[in-house]
């Protein structure tokens, strides 16, 4: 075609008319956009105003007009996504939130909740990847870090849990949600004394809730320290009169006590409370027999055990042993001895002093009644009779060459 021809044809009539043409869809086509953005939009509202009077069914179906009307309407499909979540309707949320997240990749609202859909539906891997990358956006959101670490409980892995948990609360350390959950997690790991520090801090926030004195007298117990944790376990009760398991937890603890007939009473109030639970059924029967077969047991075996008991440092434990041994048998000189020097572990120095008093009066000539004595006196300020009883005993090893 020669340079003329094809000025003509630029020229001609046809193709003024096919370019205006074109022009007139285009304009069209971004008039039905823009129209298409605005029914959209309104549509949207329309659901937000409906959430907001808490009319979610309405919300979602409005939600889904807007969607209809504008596919790429990010915010329709996070709300529909989170309206979702709230229904429990877990899967319909994560293909919400990932529509969001697909229009909008730095969405750390849709992330955070796509990660709880995926802990509610037990996929703990995906959970931990979008909280994780709802933290990269946003560093300092403690819920997040709390949502993290329990899809690592669930996943057991722990340390990452204590990790995520101790960052949440250097970010607020009122977030009673986070103590609770770390006071669990250092429980579980054993890292006792930090359980008992999170729980206190925990109670002190909410003292009202019972099943955290559960779990921090389970903690004492496990130390031994069995008069605090029956301090716990009856303020529990006392919240909550309905717990079987604080009744198993002071059954057991009251057993380890040698508090029998009060063992057996609670763990039968907690098989009342639930009737099917094996696991009372167990306590109860081990309850039953321990007490038959501690029944029977001589003044000098309960004088043995109070023995092993005080060689272990478990000085209450050791009193009571001593005290049952002497119930069996007043005449066991050794078992005041045991008992005194075992109150004397617990500064009981009084007490300490009556017992070993009963063990001279029985046995005049008992030099290690006399020695215990004098320390027992030294340290209830009583230097004169200390030193007494310290030449008592010198004298008494002399004759008998001890």
């Amino acid at each position: 075609m020669g340079i003329s021809a094809a000025s003509k044809l630029l020229h001609s009539p046809l193709l003024r008319s096919a370019s205006l043409c074109c022009l007139m869809i285009s304009l069209l086509g971004a008039q039905d956009g823009k129209l298409a953005e605005a029914t959209s939009q309104e549509a949207y509202e329309r659901g937000q105003s409906a959430d907001a009077g808490g009319r979610r069914d309405m919300a979602i179906a409005e939600y889904s007009q807007a969607i209809e009307a504008d596919s790429k309407n990010v915010a329709a499909w996070r709300a529909r996504g989170l309206d979702y979540l709230a229904a429990a309707r877990y899967s319909d949320a994560v293909a919400d939130l990932t529509r969001a997240i697909a229009l909008r990749p730095a969405d750390e609202e849709s992330r955070k909740a796509r990660g709880v859909a995926h802990a509610a539906l037990g996929q703990h891997r995906e959970a931990i990847v979008d909280f994780g990358s709802a933290l990269n956006l946003q560093h300092d959101d403690e819920p997040v870090f709390v949502d993290r670490a329990l899809s690592y409980i669930a996943l057991g892995d722990l340390q990452s849990a204590l990790k995520d948990l101790t960052a949440a609360i250097q970010f607020t350390s009122e977030d009673v949600r986070a103590l609770r959950t770390r006071g669990m997690v250092n429980d579980r790991l054993s890292h006792d004394g930090d359980a008992i520090v999170d729980y206190t801090s925990t109670i002190r926030r909410e003292p009202q809730d019972a099943q955290l004195y559960v779990w921090r007298a389970t903690v004492y117990a496990r130390n031994r320290k069995y008069a605090e944790a029956l301090q716990d376990l009856d303020q529990a009760l006392q919240l909550n009169p309905q717990d079987a398991a604080a009744y198993v937890a002071r059954g057991k603890c009251l057993l380890l006590t040698h508090r029998r007939e009060a063992a057996l009473a609670d763990l039968k109030e907690a098989q009342r409370l639930e009737p099917g639970s094996t696991e009372i059924r167990a306590a109860v029967a081990e309850a039953q027999t321990k007490t038959v077969t501690d029944e029977a047991l001589s003044g000098a075996e309960y004088a043995s055990r109070g023995q092993a008991s005080l060689d272990r440092q478990d000085f209450a434990e050791a009193v009571r042993l001593y005290g049952q041994a002497l119930k069996k048998d007043p005449s066991l000189i050794a078992a005041y001895n045991g008992r005194g020097l075992a109150y004397s572990g617990l500064k009981e120095y009084i007490l300490a002093i009556g017992d070993f008093d009963k063990a001279i009066s029985l046995a005049p000539g008992y030099v290690d009644a006399y020695i215990n004595r004098s320390a027992a006196r030294r340290a209830a300020d009583d230097p004169v009779g200390a030193e007494a009883d310290a030449a008592k005993a010198r004298e008494l090893s002399v004759k008998t060459g001890h």
